[in-house]
């Protein structure tokens, strides 16, 4: 087969010299003695192609123009940016409800389902949490209401039930936004070359690809151990530089410690019983909040730009909007489809305004549909298995041009096609 594969190989190079004008050279058949020009021939067409590729990573490619962000803050209707306190705290009281609600029902669930039905109520409890995420999401953003101590502190009662310290998280969260898809300085998503990825050891290689890791991505390894930006529950970590940001991250810490409290009194300070219902159905809410965080800004065919490449508008055009059906995107408050409008007016439009600012957001970047600029939004239904499949794919970034990377599988995708 391999020498199948060689001689397919040599005949296609051979055919290709010959179109180009080069010199006639004789493919090598199976049987051929000439193994010493064979085996030259091959080189040199693997040096080609390595050189080809070379300098198509070091050609810079040129860049469409592009909407300045006030051209697609023009095209968005004015009501969208108006932020309604009413209507935003109906919502965070509907959310904190409706958890009350599932911890009611939980008795009879066990009860009768067992089990399989506490894991079937821990899967709807992660949904229901990540939706309280995004109220406090949008306390963060300044969304919520105009006035920024009711923000701080509906964030924190929105934030400090599913153990999300809201200072430190809005901290890390901002710098997200203000450098999306910029190779070093986008922290809460950190990209991975080819040289991190043969840097690292085994176990941090391939740790996303192991199913389970989902469950502890956002607590503890990201809130807690702090990996990638520092520990958000700790004053003095890598994120903290000043004494404000650290008293900061003291408040927060403690709002997250005392519902943890309460919690295991609720729970008749049973450790077993703090875990199975407290602890454990929260690390569904992260792995919700980590499979949708991760599949807005990963496939195939997204680009990660260098410092000389990156701009905000370009970064921003590399959100995805994924419809995940099933009743899920309205329980989300729109998170999953509506992100690319909310990351191009992250502090100024309420989650429940994303859906009709997103309508407008696409008519902006239609003429771009056809560049890597253009709006982007895929259907997944199969959400849960899109994101263990993505973590396998996607490995490390590579050069797709001067300045721009791309994943790996994109690069040799796009390569198979020219």
């Amino acid at each position: 087969r391999r020498q199948r594969t060689r001689y397919l190989l040599i005949t296609a190079a051979a055919a290709d010299a010959r179109a180009r004008g080069g010199a006639r050279v004789r493919p090598f058949r199976q049987g051929d003695g000439s193994r010493t020009a064979h085996w030259s021939f091959f080189d040199m067409t693997v040096a080609t192609q390595l050189k080809q590729k070379k300098d198509r990573q070091n050609e810079r490619v040129p860049v469409p123009k592009l909407p300045t962000v006030d051209e697609v803050r023009k095209a968005v209707p004015a009501h969208c940016f108006e932020k309604n306190l009413v209507k935003s705290i109906s919502y965070l009281v509907q959310d904190l409800l409706i958890l009350a609600g599932l911890y009611l029902i939980l008795p009879y669930v066990e009860q009768y389902l067992g089990w399989m039905g506490y894991l079937a109520w821990c899967w709807a409890f992660g949904f229901c949490g990540s939706a309280l995420f995004v109220i406090g999401h949008d306390c963060g953003h300044g969304s919520f209401s105009e006035y920024e101590w009711v923000n701080d502190l509906c964030g924190h009662i929105a934030h400090a039930p599913i153990l999300a310290p809201f200072w430190p998280w809005q901290k890390s969260h901002r710098q997200h936004h203000q450098y999306t898809s910029h190779l070093e300085k986008d922290k809460g998503h950190p990209w991975v070359t080819e040289e991190d990825f043969n840097q690292r050891t085994a176990v941090e290689k391939y740790f996303a690809m192991f199913p389970l890791s989902g469950w502890i991505r956002w607590n503890p390894i990201y809130t807690v151990v702090g990996l990638p930006d520092g520990s958000h529950f700790w004053p003095w970590s890598r994120l903290f530089t000043n004494t404000t940001d650290r008293v900061k991250c003291v408040i927060s810490g403690l709002a997250c410690l005392f519902c943890a409290s309460v919690a295991f009194y609720m729970c008749d300070y049973s450790i077993y019983n703090w875990l199975k219902y407290y602890y454990v159905p929260l690390t569904f809410q992260g792995l919700i909040m980590v499979i949708i965080t991760y599949l807005q800004h990963q496939n195939d065919e997204i680009e990660v730009y260098e410092g000389d490449e990156w701009s905000f508008v370009r970064g921003q055009t590399q959100t995805i909007d994924r419809k995940y059906g099933f009743g899920l995107d309205t329980i989300m408050h729109h998170i999953t489809d509506g992100h690319v409008a909310h990351h191009f007016f992250f502090t100024k439009i309420p989650h429940y305004n994303l859906m009709e600012a997103t309508e407008a957001v696409k008519k902006v970047l239609e003429p771009l549909k056809d560049t890597p600029y253009g709006y982007k939004s895929e259907t997944n239904y199969d959400f849960f298995f899109k994101y263990l499949w993505s973590n396998i794919k996607l490995d490390y970034l590579i050069n797709k041009s001067k300045g721009v990377l791309q994943y790996r599988s994109g690069v040799e995708k796009a390569t198979k096609t020219e």
